[in-house]
């Protein structure tokens, strides 16, 4: 009989944890409040980047070998992901710092000479990252997990405690229920709103930290973004931040305002000075990482994998 595993969170954490213990021969159960599309992974811009963890010098390696399946996994069409172009630009006399370099993988990025810089930029990047389309991605990722058995149970877990005992393991991938569910308020919840724009401009990413302006291309939508708004709990939108994130869009694109809004939304990134990847007797933590979600999640979901084995 193989050894039964509860994973608590059915965001990309979650998810991916899931996928890593199957890799490893276990049952695994996913218990959560809400499933995709009503999560907040669903509304990440998603794209592959070292987003505050720069920090933390072991996220280097979740990265890379979350880089690595995204680009494995692009080679099947219907799982949402692709490789794109992204700019990383910055703006004269704008604090930013490039340790993020450190995460790329070998050849994937070459800065920009002055001639190919946009206007009011002094600096800029050219890399080339995986783009996940939510929207398509959490869909297959979730018929991936299902088909080969894994059990998904809509449920609120208030004991991680109660839970370990009916199982020879929990990974805790609840991110800011940790709050709760562990006593940790040291995660916080930053907001991020965007505004959805009807697709076709721009073919790549572009992300400026520092104004900050970010623009996502997908295939349903462009998304404009963003706010950076720490220990906001609320999930909403307020008009007057959407209309100035439209702004600093349109002083960096003019081409933008031909185009029109088809919508915005509001997430809460889970985030924790340092991610926490740890086990606990049979339970193992796996929470706190921000807005590099995506960027850490195979990654971490393999050494998650690797405590609950032992290994």
């Amino acid at each position: 009989m193989k050894p039964r595993v509860a994973v608590v969170g059915a965001g990309i954490s979650g998810m991916s944890t899931a996928y890593a213990l199957l890799q490893k021969n276990y049952a695994v159960t996913i218990y959560a409040k809400e499933f995709s599309p009503h999560i907040t992974s669903n509304r990440a811009a998603a794209f592959w980047f070292p987003y505050h963890v720069r920090n933390d010098k072991r996220g280097i390696a979740w990265a890379l070998k979350s880089y690595t399946f995204f680009r494995e996994t692009m080679k099947d069409s219907t799982s949402g992901i692709s490789m794109c172009r992204l700019i990383k630009a910055a703006k004269p006399g704008a604090n930013d710092e490039d340790t993020w370099t450190a995460f790329m993988p070998d050849g994937s990025f070459r800065k920009l000479q002055d001639n190919e810089l946009l206007n009011g930029y002094a600096k800029a990047f050219e890399a080339f990252v995986p783009l996940i389309e939510t929207q398509l991605f959490l869909p297959w990722l979730q018929n991936y997990l299902t088909a080969r058995g894994v059990e998904f149970k809509q449920e609120v877990i208030s004991d991680l405690q109660q839970l370990a005992t009916t199982f020879d393991a929990v990974v805790n991938c609840s991110g800011l229920g940790s709050r709760t569910l562990c006593n940790d308020e040291s995660i916080i919840a930053v907001r991020g709103q965007v505004n959805l724009l009807e697709p076709g401009f721009p073919d790549h990413i572009f992300l400026d930290n520092q104004t900050p302006a970010y623009l996502v291309p997908r295939k349903d939508a462009t998304i404009v973004g963003g706010t950076y708004e720490e220990n906001t709990y609320e999930a909403v939108t307020v008009a007057e931040d959407l209309e100035a994130i439209l702004q600093k869009a349109y002083a960096i694109f003019p081409e933008l305002k031909s185009r029109k809004v088809i919508g915005s939304w509001a997430g809460l990134r889970p985030f924790r000075q340092a991610v926490r990847l740890e086990k606990e007797d049979n339970i193992i933590h796996n929470y706190g990482h921000g807005g590099s979600g995506y960027t850490l999640s195979f990654g971490c979901a393999e050494e998650a994998a690797g405590l609950v084995s032992g290994e």
